[in-house]
């Protein structure tokens, strides 16, 4: 039987890959370049060599034909039959410097060119060596004439072919320079593509940690770590989802403790308040001016502790229910509702309502929205100055309900906005003579928000007091009805 073993690279082993794949079309692009450096180079001394030995060759062959001539002129002149043999060097000779030149590269008319002067000085060395020596040189200076002439016009031509090669090396280096331009950019651009996937095929593992890592902060224990990437990277992710499901279990028990304490103190608090209310009502008997202090202290903090209490039990439902029971309800009659309950704390602080909502039937849990408002319209009182206003106003945007709730407060400082909707957290201090806070407040009213797809949050840039939105999904069916 054969197994198969899948391993992902560590990160730096992926690292130092990617280190080698980017260098890898650099490194090939100097390769090439070199080897079109070599060719150019190649090309050069080919040229140059080409030329010298068409510059000599032309030279030379010039000094052959005047020798040739001058030989056959000595020979008519001077009668001498030894003379002949100098005749016959000067046209081998000649004939060789011809030969030197016809690998060079020509074009087909210098190619004829050269052969015709070939012929032309074969034909005359032929009537040349066949004439005896008492005969008369003037008979062939039109001969040579021809021949100076032809010589001329090969000298002629090898200078356009000497042109046509420094033509030809400077095409070339303007072609190699060109690709080599080419080169260089396609390399950078190939490298600048690999260094860009590369970086994000090793920056997407960390910044999946970095979001994994976020979630935890902002206590998000329900999305699993999904890591891909290098080895070490998916094991830390292993890691934190191992984490997760940590401080998922201890969430739990912690809900768990809260609603037992909550239900097991509940029931005894309620008596103990139902004896404090008959103490104070004098029902066992009259009591003195200390006594009744004593039991006002007694009736404000049963007061609190069961307001803590039924935060508490408020923040486990909101987190532990998430049902929803949404139903059809006049948005301002329900805010009606809730603002009748706070009249006594109303005219205690002689505060203003300001309510501005529209006439709006829309579909949601009525009751969890109901519990949110109830806690922002309570902190509202409770932070606002004597003689204040307490404002709420709704709006229908597209494709949502905002409602938004403020007072004349101290506001937020900026340094506990990230804290505020956390469970137990107390910013601003306690305005005097008020309930003391469980901190639960603001939680419970993002729970119960959240839970039916909306958001809870402070509008920023208040002059003073604080302003918190509530913004609620319109579906289309709301927007009809609306």
């Amino acid at each position: 039987m054969r197994l198969k073993f899948k391993l992902s690279p560590s990160f730096s082993a992926l690292l130092l890959a990617g280190f080698v794949v980017v260098a890898l079309p650099l490194l090939g692009g100097i390769l090439v370049m070199t080897h079109a450096l070599e060719q150019m180079a190649l090309e050069g001394r080919r040229s140059v060599n080409i030329s010298a030995e068409i510059t000599q060759a032309s030279r030379q062959l010039g000094e052959v034909e005047l020798a040739l001539k001058r030989a056959a002129g000595q020979y008519f002149v001077l009668e001498d039959p030894a003379l002949k043999q100098r005749l016959e060097r000067a046209h081998l000779r000649f004939q060789e410097t011809l030969d030197l030149l016809a690998p060079m590269p020509w074009t087909v008319e210098q190619e004829r060119q050269l052969a015709d002067l070939h012929e032309m000085e074969a034909a005359l060395y032929d009537r040349l060596i066949q004439t005896p020596a008492t005969g008369v040189f003037e008979t062939y200076r039109e001969d040579f004439d021809r021949l100076d002439s032809a010589t001329s016009a090969l000298s002629d031509a090898s200078t356009q072919v000497i042109k046509g090669q420094v033509t030809g090396m400077n095409e070339t280096a303007d072609r190699i320079q060109a690709a080599m331009i080419t080169l260089a950019i396609a390399m950078i651009l190939l490298s600048l593509l690999l260094s860009g996937t590369l970086s994000w095929l090793l920056s997407r593992p960390v910044s999946q940690l970095a979001a994994t890592i976020r979630r935890l902060g902002q206590n998000d224990l329900d999305t699993p770590s999904a890591i891909r990437g290098p080895r070490d990277l998916v094991y830390l992710g292993e890691q934190l989802d191992w984490l997760r499901n940590r401080l998922q279990e201890l969430e739990a028990r912690k809900l768990s403790f809260f609603r037992e304490v909550s239900h097991e103190l509940k029931t005894p608090l309620t008596n103990l308040m139902e004896a404090v209310a008959l103490l104070r009502d004098e029902v066992t008997g009259p009591l003195t001016m200390q006594q009744k202090e004593v039991v006002e202290i007694m009736r404000v903090s049963t007061r609190e502790l069961r307001q803590r209490i039924e935060d508490l039990l408020r923040y486990n439902e909101a987190l532990s229910e998430p049902r929803l029971e949404s139903d059809w309800f006049e948005l301002r009659t329900l805010v009606d509702e809730v603002a009748t309950r706070f009249d006594l704390a109303i005219r205690s602080k002689q505060l203003h309502w300001s309510i501005d909502v529209p006439a709006l039937r829309l579909r949601a849990d009525r009751g969890r929205l109901s519990i949110a408002l109830e806690n922002l319209l309570g902190n509202a009182i409770k932070f606002s100055p004597q003689d204040g206003t307490v404002e709420l106003r709704a709006t229908q945007q597209v494709g949502q309900i905002e409602i938004v709730v403020c007072d004349q407060g101290p506001g937020i400082a900026p340094e506990h906005i990230d804290q505020l909707f956390q469970p137990f957290f107390k910013g601003t201090p306690q305005p005097r003579g008020a309930l003391k806070s469980s901190g639960l407040g603001l939680a419970i009213a993002k729970a119960h928000i959240e839970l039916q797809g909306g958001t809870l949050r402070l509008l920023p840039e208040m002059t003073s007091g604080a302003c918190f939105q509530i913004s609620l999904p319109l579906t289309q069916e709301n927007a009809d009805r609306g």
